[in-house]
């Protein structure tokens, strides 16, 4: 049986505040379904791998598919190879019941060492000339707007057909509040759409995340909600 205190601790002192954030996004609803993968020494856990299940369609088909996450050693600990091991015990166990793990990390040559293979990411980009836009948006603030939050997921369409991460809000909503909490980050609600929008601006140029929307509007009403003229869109969430 998993020691809860030792396992939440180790979590806290490699992501501070995550214990905090589990708090709040229980309070949506959600459940901690991580599969931990931990080290012990001398009565406490010392490393961990986290598994979960990422809901990604490929080709309009749902792929069974995991990720690791959290990933951390306490300090004292480290460069003994104890993460490296758990990771594959983890892909030795995953092997069998998901066709794939993928993991996101800004050190993608250490994870090439461990059977990973890079995978290029890419954002479109389009040059636009649009002017500044009439609509409002508004931030999304917890927990003001969680029951709002939760009926956007709930009755999402789909971004794309050819890849998208089918996301009930699950790791949105935790990766949105531990990064701004009480804001969701990046999260703008449209009444004109009934939706969200997932931006940043820098000057003129928008950063589009994502939209979740019962319906996918049309890009000049996208355009219409930003309060400067656009002249360039870098999309992140659509593959066409």
């Amino acid at each position: 049986m998993i020691d809860k205190k030792s396992y939440s601790n180790l979590l806290d002192e490699s992501f501070p505040g995550i214990k905090a954030n589990i708090i709040r996004w229980e309070a949506l609803g959600f459940s901690w379904s991580s599969v931990p993968f931990l080290k012990e020494k001398n009565g406490k856990y010392v490393s961990h791998v986290g598994f979960l299940e990422y809901p990604l369609l490929i080709d309009g088909r749902q792929s069974n598919v995991g990720a690791l996450h959290a990933i951390c050693t306490e300090i004292t600990h480290r460069n003994l190879g104890l993460a490296s091991t758990l990771i594959q015990e983890v892909l030795k166990w995953a092997n069998d019941r998901y066709e794939f793990v993928v993991l996101f990390t800004e050190i993608p040559q250490f994870y090439e060492k461990l059977s990973f293979k890079y995978i290029q990411e890419y954002r479109f980009q389009l040059p636009c000339q649009h002017t500044k836009g009439s609509q409002s948006l508004t931030a999304v603030i917890s927990p003001k707007d969680n029951p709002l939050f939760m009926r956007m997921f709930k009755e999402r369409a789909p971004v794309s057909n050819h890849v998208w991460m089918k996301d009930d809000g699950m790791i949105t909503s935790f990766n949105a509040l531990f990064a701004t909490y009480p804001t969701y980050w990046s999260l703008h609600y449209s009444s004109s759409i009934d939706g969200f929008i997932s931006y940043l601006l820098e000057d003129k140029t928008l950063h589009l995340f994502d939209i979740i929307a019962s319906k996918i509007p049309s890009l000049d009403l996208l355009l219409d909600h930003f309060p400067t003229s656009i002249d360039k869109i870098y999309f992140y969430c659509y593959t066409p």
